[in-house]
Order: structure tokens, then sequence, then C-alpha cells
């Protein structure tokens, strides 16, 4: 995967994601409700008749909602789940257990759903980053939410200049995926043309593997950032 983009939770909204150039689409439950997640299995199931790779984000452990959106799209068969806030190998291997029994209950292989884990989102998730390498087989993928981090320090994110912290902790994450035998996916961000062109370059330069995307436009920028490996 090079471009992941995120959708909503909604069958009538997907329709221009699922026929774009991204690799993979992530839906999307982050503050939604139950109906949402009902919605999330459609989209699914359309996700699959397109040929789509399909992830889903859910809830983060510490919320108390992560069982209710995983009991939810289980059946549907994600190829991943996206875990936010994720603080390293400990919440990875928590989410690894909750989807071995959602795969024997749904009649799937065990470990067929990966995990794409958000684990430099927290100054507590940067200090964990290393012990993502040993966590479990799961793992497809390491990723980072920079404006939530940049929140939780109370710092701003501008075009010209990057904060020092968020510069280490990016460079952090691209070190712990390879650690772990992952690609490191940067962070969605807005904006369009050379803006963002010049920021999925940066990624590209700074050893990301892909990137998420918020619109079907970005993922094209995207996929011409990081060219498709050969087999």
């Amino acid at each position: 995967m090079r471009s992941i983009l995120v959708v909503p939770a909604a069958p009538a909204s997907v329709t221009s994601a699922l026929a774009s150039e991204a690799d993979a689409i992530a839906i999307d439950l982050l503050g939604r409700d139950d109906d949402a997640r009902r919605a999330a299995l459609k989209v699914l199931e359309l996700a699959r008749e397109a040929g789509k790779t399909a992830l889903v984000i859910i809830r983060p452990l510490a919320s108390g909602l992560a069982d209710a959106d995983l009991d939810a799209v289980m059946p549907g068969r994600p190829r991943a789940i996206i875990l936010p806030d994720a603080i390293g190998g400990r919440d990875v291997q928590h989410l690894g257990a909750k989807l071995a029994v959602r795969e024997a209950e749904s009649d799937l292989a065990d470990g067929s759903t990966g995990i794409l884990a958000l684990a430099a989102d927290s100054p507590a998730a940067i200090f964990e980053l290393g012990s993502l390498a040993r966590a479990t087989r799961r793992l497809i993928g390491v990723g980072r939410d920079e404006r939530r981090l940049a929140q939780s320090l109370g710092l701003s994110i501008t075009e010209e200049e990057m904060p020092a912290p968020l510069r280490v902790a990016r460079g952090l994450a691209v070190l712990a995926a390879a650690a772990a035998g992952a690609p490191a996916f940067d962070s969605a961000e807005p904006g369009d043309g050379a803006f963002f062109a010049h920021a999925c370059a940066r990624a590209a330069r700074d050893g990301f593997a892909g990137k998420f995307a918020l619109t079907p436009d970005q993922a094209r920028m995207i996929n011409a950032a990081f060219p498709a490996k050969k087999p």
C-alpha cells in the first residue's frame, strides 16, 4: 500500500473513493455512532466488490469503545484494523488477542486480520516505539498522527518549519517500523497542489512507504510520489 484513503462509514459517500487510485481505503469509526458501525459492514462489502483493500479505524483501546467497533466490523472481514493512540507493543498485542477471539467467532483464519498501529501519537507512545519490533506477526504497518502529537505538545505546524520534537518523532516512527519489519505510513493532512506534492516528496525522502489521504486527488498524488514496487 502507498495511499490509504480515509473515508466515512457511509455507503453513499464512498463511491468516489472506491473508484479512485487509492491502494486502500480506511473506514473511519472515530467519533461515530451505532449507525456508522452498522454502515461500515456495507462499505466493507462494497470494497470487496470493487476489489479495493479495506481497513477500519476503530476507537482507541483506552476509550472503552474498541470492542463495540470490532464486534460490528469483524464479520465484514477487513484486511486490517487501524489502532489510534497505540502505546507500543502492549496495545498491539492486546488488540491481537481481541482479533483472535473474533476471528474464531466469524470463522476467519487465525491471524488473517492485520494491525496498522498509529503508534506515535503521544509522548508516551514515542517512548514505547521500540517494543513494536517484537509485538506480533499481525503488524502490517506503523503510522502516525502528526497533528494529534503536536496538539498534545502545544506546538503549531506551519508550512515553513516543523518543530524539532515533531521531526524527532517522525524519524523514530520510521526506525520503529523498520525494526519491526513493517512499512511506515505518514499522517494525513489537509492540502492540495504544490503544498501537498511537497509533503508527499518529503515523506518518500524520509523513508515512509506511503501516506494517508483525505481525498481521491491526494491519493493520486501520493501514488505519484511513491512509485509501485516491483513484485
